[in-house]
């Protein structure tokens, strides 16, 4: 197996447990301060730049393996018709890679819907949300075998 892309594949698989600690950090931090009618502080604002800051990281390190290094989507690529008839190759070729991308995007939009809200409440509402639909879709592509594809929770 090529080195880069075993490098670059751990990156991917371990910059996961950084988006979902970071992620976990920003809901806590928003349902705290919704429940408390506290305002929305420079804690949460570093969580939640970490949060975006990680999937975009996550979302270069994808298209890196996605176009050049993944053997699976390059088989994939060679015959998209079948690929799709498998469900392995479809899981990586179309399912994994659209929903993590669509997760990214509302992340990214809630956080520049709660940049333009001046009050503290909204902003903990708008990120719980954002936060929390972008999150719900990531865990349900991320390959722990729900979906019917393992890989390990652990790259070593």
């Amino acid at each position: 197996m090529n080195t880069f892309y075993t490098i670059t594949l751990f990156l991917h698989s371990w910059n996961r447990w950084l988006i979902l600690v970071a992620a976990i950090f920003v809901l806590v931090y928003a349902a705290k301060g919704l429940s408390s009618k506290t305002a929305y502080t420079a804690s949460e604002k570093k969580w939640s730049l970490v949060f975006l800051s990680s999937l975009h990281l996550q979302l270069l390190i994808g298209i890196l393996l996605y176009f050049v290094l993944s053997p699976l989507t390059a088989e994939a690529m060679s015959n998209f018709g079948a690929a799709m008839k498998d469900p392995v190759l479809r899981f990586w070729a179309v399912e994994h890679t659209f929903t993590n991308i669509v997760a990214i995007a509302l992340a990214q939009t809630g956080s520049i819907l709660v940049k333009r809200i001046p009050d503290s409440r909204s902003k903990h509402r708008r990120t719980l949300i954002w936060t929390g639909i972008a999150l719900f879709l990531i865990l349900s592509m991320i390959p722990l075998g729900m979906m019917g594809v393992a890989r390990p929770w652990f790259r070593f």
